[in-house]
């Protein structure tokens, strides 16, 4: 009897170390402050540096269980993404996520910006890429003549909207998906492109001034009326909002005289017809404007001295006149305050 409880001991104290080995592993936990956080793990992330990675994101795993199941699953090449944690996920389904690329999507809302520099300094916010990535892709024209752009006109691909992408989407990708999201928004409009008689880039180009113009979405048709009776008429389009993009100065309040001589493709003061491209990402509702462009003759419009944001239109150049009389006085007279 001796002998038998000599190894039975030893053996029941193993099988149970072993049982504990096992549930300690089974249900080991990620902790995370919310229900549900994000993981981001940037290209070319070492396979050393993952569990810090996790760690530096506020998400609390026990390191032993993550090497453990990291044997166990094979989980041995690093896939880049944005992996969505559940509160009390296990360590084991974190593992299987990471070592098969499983990540979320994200949402990318694309808003007006007025300058591809300060687009891509956008995007760098809100994707894995860089600012100097998403560039070196909007710069080379080799790259661009695919989707028919350049480095000027590029920023007429990106239509605003909310697109669903991975967060780790190269630069490249990035802007293939855009080219044929552009695609798919320009074919509902095909027509009223034939109909107006303009191109993309044209329509895109008149859009922006207009988003510059107004934030009235009902005032939007009659601007680009404006604009585009002065286009068949050969007038040049003196646009203020196109003076502050030449300059580079967005903040700028009022366009004075000495403004209206700078020297610049996109200067309308001093050149006819349209700018090189757009002087921003104009809305939808912008573009959708000029392609149903109110049908009227008027020629000038200038802001309500009452400051509501809507503006006064006419095809009297002395009319005109008059209106920019009493705005300016009541703007003196708001300064002087």
């Amino acid at each position: 009897m001796k002998k038998k409880s000599s190894w039975v001991i030893p053996t029941l104290a193993i099988i149970s170390a072993f049982i504990i080995f096992v549930v300690y592993f089974l249900t080991a936990k990620v902790d995370v402050l919310d229900e549900k956080v994000y993981l981001f793990i940037y290209p070319n992330t070492p396979k050393s540096e993952i569990v810090k990675t996790i760690e530096s994101q506020n998400i609390i795993i026990n390191s032993v269980a993550f090497k453990v199941y990291s044997m166990v699953f094979k989980y041995n090449k690093v896939y880049s993404g944005r992996y969505e944690i559940e509160k009390g996920m296990s360590v084991a389904k974190l593992v299987k996520r990471l070592s098969r690329g499983h990540q979320s999507p994200i949402k990318l809302i694309i808003g007006k910006s007025r300058t591809k520099e300060i687009f891509a300094q956008t995007i760098e916010k809100e994707l894995a890429l860089t600012k100097k990535e998403l560039l070196a892709k909007m710069n080379n024209n080799k790259f661009l003549e695919e989707f028919g752009v350049d480095s000027v006109s590029v920023i007429s691909l990106f239509i605003p909207n909310t697109y669903e992408l991975y967060w780790n989407i190269s630069a490249e990708e990035f802007i293939r998906k855009m080219h044929k999201e552009q695609e798919k928004f320009w074919m509902k409009r095909e027509d009223k492109l034939k109909e107006i008689g303009y191109n993309k880039l044209e329509v895109m180009t008149i859009a922006s001034i207009v988003e510059e113009e107004t934030n009235q979405n009902a005032e939007k048709p009659i601007v680009a009326a404006v604009y585009i009776n002065r286009l068949k008429k050969g007038m040049r389009l003196q646009a203020d909002p196109t003076v502050k993009f030449a300059i580079g100065d967005f903040t700028i309040k009022r366009i004075i005289g000495s403004m209206l001589g700078v020297k610049s493709p996109y200067n309308t003061y001093q050149n006819t017809g349209l700018p090189p491209s757009p002087i921003c990402i104009p809305s939808i509702s912008s573009i959708d404007a000029v392609l149903n462009y109110a049908k009227n003759d008027f020629i000038f419009f200038c802001a309500r001295e009452d400051f509501s944001g809507y503006h006064n239109f006419t095809a009297d150049v002395q009319e005109h006149y008059s209106n920019a009389r009493k705005y300016h006085k009541a703007l003196n007279q708001l300064e002087m305050q």
